[in-house]
């Protein structure tokens, strides 16, 4: 009677330990799949919050395109008198501080102006137009009709160019 327990393995006895090994094998694989399906969703709920503000911004590039024209064409107040030339000064440094305003806050929300400098890309640029220019290579950019937009690096927009036969 004062036998020890043996292990059911080692008895031959069939017990529900037969299929130990199977059962933690399998369950170590089901959390292992667990374990990536919860970084597959992480990664796809950062992949829509990167991109969530995209039709918004959309929305919003025709502003900033009219409001960066209108700064191209700042007028010349210098024969102004000199008191219309101060209010006009003033009235021009609170708009350049507004374009710096809408600047930041694009940046801030991943949103940047394609570089059109160069050669064309046509990921990035949409050729609108071509010209001859001497002293520039072939397909290369000599002028931007409308800026380019990228949002966190997905171009929302290209640049629409004129560009060098």
């Amino acid at each position: 009677m004062n036998e020890e327990p043996t292990h059911p393995r080692e008895s031959g006895d069939p017990s529900p330990c037969e299929h130990c090994d199977e059962y933690l094998s399998g369950w170590k694989r089901a959390q292992a799949d667990y374990q990536n399906l919860k970084k597959e969703s992480e990664r796809e709920k950062m992949e829509f919050a990167k991109y969530a503000n995209e039709r918004l911004l959309s929305d919003l590039l025709p502003a900033l395109d009219q409001f960066g024209l209108a700064l191209r064409f700042i007028p010349d107040t210098s024969t102004l008198p000199e008191e219309e030339k101060k209010k006009w000064n003033n009235w021009l440094v609170g708009i350049k501080a507004v374009a710096t305003l809408w600047e930041q806050a694009a940046k801030s929300a991943g949103l940047e102006r394609i570089p059109s400098e160069g050669m064309f890309d046509p990921m990035k640029h949409e050729a609108v137009g071509e010209e001859s220019s001497k002293g520039s290579e072939s397909g290369s950019i000599i002028r931007v009709m409308e800026d380019g937009w990228a949002l966190n690096g997905k171009v929302l927009r290209p640049s629409k160019v004129i560009i060098n036969k």
